[in-house]
């Protein structure tokens, strides 16, 4: 279990910066969950929602993210969430993914 903790700690500490120098903004650093919950306002200002924005990410850079409503209603249309179940070379490409379609997201916002 331990090496496990360890694995997801690496994850979590390769994504969260990443992300945020993304621009996407995460308040909350977790400490036992495998996921990242982030606010995507600022990429919304000219419109679309956490729905479209994971929609365009899966359809255009094949990148799966959720957005918040599937987890409850607290900032749900303007936050979606990162999972880090994959191993850091995954998430190393998904990333690199990410950046492309946030060029195309703000070219159509």
């Amino acid at each position: 279990f331990e090496e496990r903790r360890q694995a997801f700690a690496q994850r979590r500490d390769f994504l969260l910066p990443a992300l945020r120098q993304l621009g996407f903004k995460i308040e909350v650093e977790p400490q036992g969950a495998f996921y990242l919950y982030a606010d995507i306002s600022g990429f919304c200002e000219q419109g679309g929602d956490a729905f479209s924005f994971c929609q365009h990410f899966l359809e255009t850079e094949h990148v799966a993210f959720t957005p918040g409503l599937d987890f409850g209603r607290y900032r749900a249309q303007s936050h979606v969430r990162f999972a880090y179940t994959q191993n850091i070379e995954r998430l190393r490409q998904a990333l690199v993914r990410i950046e492309h379609g946030l060029r195309t997201w703000r070219a159509k916002h």
